[in-house]
């Protein structure tokens, strides 16, 4: 375990303002496009037309979806520009490009588009009824996914306690500081692009499509980035697009930035979703059967649905081994702003209903919520929900560190008469992308020693804040026995770094940390190979430690820097590659049976609660997060990582919506849209345990998306406890509380 941590190399510039983020790059001649967004949320287009627009100062060109250069839309997915019919409120129509960006605004405002407005569908259940006209093909399933195990009529014949509960969990926006932004320059017959984004090459591969070019025609340089939370990636493929739209056309350099109200109006969104379970249970505590029917909003367009969706059912019971299972989870398309991967990918909104769904039985049962959980939990070799068995279980562990840090104790008064009590949440969750992913699970990595000993390392990882870059410089400098400060990330340019796929399912440091140990095992081999011909030494037995090369009985042969040195005198190549293929999944989509993921991570939470009976504020007085990540690299970081997540997870819990009205986003800008502050996140305590190494040659674990999803469970937990109230709808805000503890003697359901 690296307790005291190491420096991350992107902090100075970051904390100085040094730091160059895409908003801030300027070319000379450089255009600035915006968008004209349409105001209906379900509308044809029956003509556009831009002529004053164009006569307006300093404009360049105003562009429709006609002008287009490659693919406007994929199947179901959001078009570029819309065509012939709006789908969503705040569809862009068209571009407007011109020499300066108040000149670009002045000029949109002159597009006039004339719309037939079309019947609009909001509610998802309602989307899905036959007679519902369909926004794509025939109909508006979006997507399904089925979880099947056991019999379910035996389970719940054997249970003596069954119950019912309907959960619902709300649209949030990813709010990352930095809006969504390109960059584009056309040169050498293609495009260059500055966007901020966690996965270059699809961001790459998607704009050679738009645009109609090669993929060898189509550069993507990153700069700093300002956060993602599970966006920058479909937001920034419309944007660019837009903006190589314009850069084509004039061959000039164009920007385009949106703004906050853009990126509320158009940018994608955590799923709505809505999870009906039933639960059958001895008197004992064991489940005998669970089923969980949900529908999720898809909103306008397909987008990461299929992915996410898929997750959320394999989750969905929650890490408990049951015999009987039977999860159906259905996303619909409707003429909401579209749903999208917001950190944590479906977990959050499955474990907020399951683990409140755990309390609610030990409710019933008379049980201790631990208790209940324990009766249940997975094990070392347990079959989950979805037929897998799993090995590297460390449950039993979290809730044993969970219990001694945080006992439950007993509901009370304090004496300002608030109600206080503790909840806890529990959680296990798939790595990296799963089998039901569309991408290769891949990470490639180059390495180059330099003449003087100095390290580049080139992978397409993002650092979105995280601090994978320093991890991934820090094994390297393990690998090769030298300092950190001598091994640097280069800068991700598609130009010359490997596709490593992207910066999410908390696959990080596990696919690009792998990979670059791969890379450096390989240029280990190269180095010894030639201090063995010079030495006559083993290769296999040099040991690198220390700036040195030492024999297996600690004589120095020479220096690193000596050895690179002997290396480039005898032509002997400094540099290696390593490409991580992660371990092999399945999934029959038919049986809804497989090995879904090709390892889990495991964790648990506790939250203290005090509630004002008059306003019904809640306060999260003490919070404490336990996630086994496997072999800690960066003790203070893994902290931190946990710590953000927490914070995220709290706005999620207690404020943060996007409320729509009739397919309109209604929360614009900050002001409206609440987001939790250092004020609400003060009594956050994260630990990181390394109690089961994972089974990769790194062995760890990601955590950047787990420590988002205990938080929400754990605190709805902790106020059901403190006033006999079950909310079961998130938000968890003072307007609902407040409204549940006025009904409180007529009704205990809110």
């Amino acid at each position: 375990m690296a307790e005291e941590g190491f420096v991350r190399a992107d902090v100075y510039e970051k904390l100085t303002g040094h730091a160059q983020y895409a908003d801030d790059i300027y070319f000379p001649h450089m255009l600035y496009a915006v968008t004209v967004h349409a105001p209906h949320a379900h509308a044809r287009i029956l003509s556009i037309d831009v002529e004053q627009a164009k006569r307006m100062p300093g404009v360049a060109g105003v562009y429709t979806a006609a002008d287009i250069p490659g693919e406007n839309q994929q199947p179901a997915d959001k078009p570029m520009l819309a065509d012939q019919v709006i789908c969503s409120a705040g569809d862009g129509v068209a571009v407007v490009a011109a020499e300066t960006l108040e000149q670009a605004r002045a000029a949109a405002k002159k597009v006039r588009v004339e719309y037939q407005v079309l019947p609009a569908i909001f509610d998802p259940d309602l989307a899905l009824q036959p007679d519902s006209v369909p926004l794509h093909g025939d109909s508006n399933l979006a997507c399904e996914h089925i979880v099947s195990k056991g019999d379910m009529e035996k389970g719940f014949a054997q249970a003596d306690v069954i119950l019912e509960r309907e959960y619902q969990t709300q649209r949030i926006q990813h709010a990352a500081i930095e809006a969504d932004v390109a960059v584009v320059v056309p040169e050498h017959g293609g495009i260059t692009v500055y966007v901020p984004c966690k996965f270059p090459y699809n961001i790459k591969n998607n704009l050679a499509r738009t645009c109609g070019l090669p993929q060898s025609r189509v550069r993507v340089i990153q700069p700093a980035i300002g956060g993602s939370f599970g966006g920058k990636d479909i937001d920034i493929i419309v944007v660019a697009t837009r903006a190589a739209m314009v850069a084509l056309a004039t061959n000039r350099p164009c920007k385009m930035t949106w703004t906050r109200e853009e990126c509320m109006m158009e940018g994608t969104k955590r799923h709505p979703f809505r999870l009906r379970y039933k639960i059958g249970a001895k008197r004992d505590g064991k489940i005998t059967a669970m089923q969980i029917l949900g529908t999720a909003d898809a909103g306008a367009y397909r987008s990461r649905s299929l992915a996410t969706i898929w997750r959320a059912a394999v989750e969905a019971t929650g890490p408990y081994e049951i015999e009987n299972v039977h999860t159906h989870i259905r996303a619909a398309f409707t003429n909401h702003v579209y749903s999208d991967a917001v950190r944590g990918f479906g977990s959050p909104q499955v474990d907020f209903a399951s683990e409140s769904l755990m309390d609610e039985l030990a409710q019933v049962l008379g049980m201790d919520p631990l208790a209940i959980r324990r009766k249940n939990m997975l094990r070392e070799g347990s079959i989950a929900a979805t037929g897998q068995k799993l090995t590297q279980v460390s449950l039993p562990e979290c809730l044993d560190r969970l219990e001694r840090e945080f006992p439950l104790g007993e509901p009370e008064i304090t004496p300002e008469g608030k109600y206080r009590a503790r909840g806890i949440a529990c959680l296990h969750r798939g790595e990296s992308y799963g089998a039901a992913s569309r991408d290769p699970d891949v990470a490639g990595t180059d390495i180059t020693v330099r003449p003087d000993g100095s390290v580049n390392i080139y992978t397409s990882i993002s650092e979105v804040g995280q601090g994978t870059h320093a991890v991934m410089a820090h094994i390297c400098a393990q690998l090769l026995g030298i300092p950190d400060e001598r091994v640097t990330i280069s800068p991700v340019d598609t130009a010359y770094v490997p596709d490593s796929g992207a910066t999410a399912g908390s696959r990080g440091t596990i696919s690009g940390g792998n990979a670059v140990r791969l890379a450096v095992l390989r240029l280990r081999e190269r180095i010894a190979g030639a201090v063995s011909a010079q030495t006559g030494d083993p290769a296999e037995e040099i040991i690198f430690a220390d700036g040195c090369l030492y024999r297996k009985d600690g004589t120095k042969l020479m220096t690193f820097d000596e050895a690179i040195a002997l290396c480039h005198a005898h032509g002997v190549r400094t540099d290696a590659c390593g490409q991580w293929v992660a371990p092999q999944t399945s999934w029959d989509f038919a049986k809804g049976q497989g090995n879904t993921y090709y390892a889990f991570s495991y964790g648990a939470a506790g939250a203290e609660v005090e509630i004002d009976p008059v306003s019904g504020q809640i306060d999260v007085t003490r919070l404490i997060c336990l996630h086994d990540i496997g072999k800690i690299y960066n003790y203070p970081e893994a902290c931190g990582q946990i710590t953000g997540g927490i914070a995220m997870a709290l706005g999620y819990t207690l404020m943060e919506e996007v409320e729509m009205k009739d397919g309109q986003v209604k929360s614009r800008n900050f002001d409206t849209y609440l987001l939790p502050t250092a004020m609400d996140a003060q009594q956050i305590q994260a630990l990181p345990l390394a109690v089961k190494e994972a089974e990769n040659p790194l062995g760890v674990h990601g955590v950047g998306e787990a420590s988002t999803a205990l938080v929400a469970p754990a605190v709805a937990n902790a106020v059901a406890r403190a006033t006999g109230i079950r909310m079961r709808s998130l938000p968890l805000n003072l307007e609902k509380v407040r409204a549940a503890l006025a009904r409180k003697g007529e009704n205990t359901d809110a």
